[in-house]
């Protein structure tokens, strides 16, 4: 499973957790390590339409956008 494919389970399988930073990736259960940072920004990039980008403090958050158009394919494709 790549560092994506964790991130992005993570968050899809958790909607209870609206907003997410790479802190929640940096232990156990969704752990990527020091590389979450930027697996989230290539995501974003990647995927721009799927992650509603906000800030806590200086830090970057993601959420899902469970709005997109195509979220069900995604879902699909990472549910447990």
């Amino acid at each position: 499973m790549t560092q994506y494919d964790i991130i992005l389970k993570a968050m899809l399988n958790n909607k209870q957790k609206k907003t997410w930073t790479a802190k929640d990736f940096q232990k156990e259960p969704y752990f990527v390590g020091y590389e979450a940072s930027p697996r989230m920004s290539e995501l974003k990039n990647i995927y721009p339409d799927l992650f509603i980008v906000g800030n806590e403090g200086r830090y970057r958050t993601l959420e899902i956008n469970w709005e997109y158009e195509d979220i069900n394919k995604f879902i699909k494709e990472y549910s447990l």
